[in-house]
């Protein structure tokens, strides 16, 4: 590959460390500020147990893991970190697309996270770029070719050796 297509395709992922990153470090405060006031913490009736105080700081701590590990796999090159950010977003739109199902089959379509139909394309055209960047960094990293084609400067990681 070229470099400059190297180049681009990694700077994707950056964008997308940056964005999901900044989420998470968002919804991590508020997580923590609500956790100081748990009697007024916001516990909606009905099927929402992702909004439950103990199953949202369970999934803070794994989307601050599968953040860190895309970094590191865009840094260090190696295609096995990309898979537990892969799985933190389908297992959220997993939760999303069945919650707002059983809304819609309960008749409280007013309580959907999808309410209308461009939101759910715009949905889908996020996921489709998001699972679409992580498909071509996997073949990056897999490639053997892409380190004659990369600038011939080397990387030195002080604590861990990529071969």
């Amino acid at each position: 590959m070229e470099s400059k297509f190297v180049l681009y395709i990694k700077f994707n992922g950056c964008i997308i460390v940056l964005l999901v990153g900044y989420y998470v470090t968002l919804s991590a405060h508020r997580w923590l500020t609500q956790t100081h006031s748990w009697n007024e913490y916001p516990f909606v009736v009905g099927l929402e147990l992702r909004n439950h105080p103990i199953v949202d700081g369970l999934f803070q701590i794994m989307w601050i893991t599968a953040v860190a590990s895309l970094y590191q796999a865009l840094w260090l090159e190696v295609e096995l970190l990309l898979y537990p950010i892969g799985f933190m977003v389908g297992l959220e739109m997993f939760i999303i697309g069945a919650g707002d199902v059983i809304k819609r089959w309960n008749d409280e379509a007013e309580d959907c996270f999808l309410r209308r139909g461009q939101d759910a394309v715009v949905c889908f055209a996020i996921l489709v770029y998001f699972y679409y960047t992580l498909y071509i960094l996997k073949k990056l990293f897999r490639s053997k070719d892409r380190k004659t084609c990369v600038s011939q400067v080397a990387t030195v990681h002080p604590l861990v050796r990529v071969q």
